[in-house]
């Protein structure tokens, strides 16, 4: 009987502690929208840090030798530091965002703030910023560059990265003083707090959305298609490698014309290239291909004069193969007279890393860096609006980029798909998959 009394009583403080904390999370939450966000907010992108947090600290709870193993060889490698006082903490969500009128490049984000000279102490200390003025009440710290402005009150900062050092004043008055701000009951609030992913990025009706899940990494989200995209019936392709690492599709055509593209000598005019093109391009990259390309040596002659020798030189480069629906004559001949193609290559001015060869066949162009690669006959279809598949394994066997085989260690496959959801809306789903399916992908990708 005794033993039952303290089981009930664990229980119920056990479930009172459970409480306090979702109260609290509740109120972080709240707090974290609340003066936050300038009322002109165009794009939003949305990390949910307490979200993040539980996320890991439930894998934590499920597998504490990892965790520990970790958080030990980094305290091994790092220098412990005397905590000093920030003068803020991380709020339950943090909103990057950006104005309308301000220019897309220029990123605003705020918070709270509980100690101001803390705060302004942590700015010259970690951030190495020495230039403080003041703007009415507020006081605004400027980087070295002028890229980055900080403006904060008693209990509130205003963070803009500025690569186009526009004048941003009037928005730390609007945040800071004037509280021209988002509030509860605006749409662009609501949407935010009905998505609890992990980060999540809003611009009108368009929405995506990432969870960092065991093991995984997941995609979701839904945009509006633009009214001059159109969408072949048409989406065959002639198979590609089996050992592709990675493939790369989209089915999609600008109905309307644009400004050309100038490239130093190169103009592409879009209305000839929408007369010619249908709308499906497929890229892969497979194995190596071996290329032979001329460099420029010097020796001297008889006469000790100093001569420019042309010499072959054989080289291993990866297989890259390219297929584009169209008219087959009428867009090589465009692309020729362009001067995209020049002696049946793609102009290496355009792309100077390696050579690619430019066949017409009887659905388009086929490109590839491996001369004595031809189309298959074989054709497979893929139905979506765009398909990004990639196999990280036999991207880091193939070897092409030895740069980045550290990082891909830990990564298996990622694909992306976008379909067609009406006909004016894409829905578009991926998955990365990471090679440990125990542990939280965010932290693998951390440690």
């Amino acid at each position: 009987m005794k033993r039952r009394k303290i089981l009930i009583r664990a229980a119920i403080i056990i479930s009172v502690l459970l409480l306090i904390f979702k109260g609290v999370f509740m109120y972080r939450d709240y707090k974290s929208y609340t003066n936050t966000i300038h009322k002109n907010a165009d794009k939003i992108i949305k990390v949910n840090i307490d979200g993040i947090g539980k996320t890991i600290a439930y894998n934590a709870i499920k597998h504490p030798i990892y965790y520990y193993k970790n958080s030990k060889s980094k305290k091994d490698t790092l220098e412990v530091k005397e905590k000093k006082d920030k003068g803020f903490s991380l709020p339950a969500n943090i909103f990057l965002y950006t104005i309308k009128g301000k220019n897309a490049t220029t990123v605003f984000t705020s918070f709270k703030i509980s100690d101001k000279e803390s705060f302004k102490n942590y700015l010259k200390n970690e951030l190495k910023i020495t230039e403080f003025q003041n703007l009415q009440t507020l006081i605004v710290a400027t980087n070295k560059d002028n890229k980055l402005k900080i403006a904060f009150s008693d209990n509130q900062c205003v963070l803009v990265y500025n690569p186009s050092k526009e004048i941003v004043d009037d928005v730390f008055i609007d945040v800071l003083i004037n509280n021209k701000t988002l509030k509860k009951g605006d749409a662009l609030v609501s949407k935010l707090k009905d998505t609890d992913e992990h980060i999540a990025y809003l611009s009108g009706n368009d929405i995506l959305t990432l969870r960092f899940n065991d093991g995984e990494i997941d995609l979701k989200g839904d945009f509006t298609l633009l009214e001059y995209l159109q969408i072949p019936n048409d989406k065959s392709y002639s198979k590609f490698s089996d050992d592709s690492s990675v493939k790369f599709y989209l089915n999609a055509l600008m109905s309307k014309n644009s400004k050309p593209l100038i490239y130093k000598d190169i103009t592409i005019e879009s209305d000839s290239i929408n007369s010619y093109y249908k709308g499906n391009f497929a890229i892969e990259m497979a194995k190596s291909t071996t290329q032979i390309d001329s460099v420029v040596t010097y020796e001297y002659n008889d006469d000790f004069e100093k001569v420019e020798t042309l010499t072959a030189s054989e080289k291993q480069v990866p297989e890259i193969n390219i297929q584009l629906s169209g008219k087959p004559s009428k867009l090589y001949n465009y692309l020729e007279s362009a001067s995209i193609i020049n002696n049946g290559k793609l102009n290496k001015e355009i792309f100077p890393l390696y050579q690619i060869k430019i066949d017409t066949t009887k659905n388009g162009l086929y490109a590839s860096t491996n001369f004595n690669k031809s189309p298959t006959q074989l054709e497979v279809t893929n139905p979506q609006v765009f398909v990004l598949d990639v196999d990280f394994k036999k991207l880091q066997d193939q070897n092409h980029f030895p740069i980045i085989n550290t990082y891909l260690e830990k990564l298996l496959t990622l694909k992306i798909e976008g379909n067609l959801n009406t006909e004016k809306t894409l829905n578009v789903n991926g998955k990365m998959v990471l090679k440990d399916e125990r542990i939280n992908s965010l932290i693998q990708l951390l440690f």
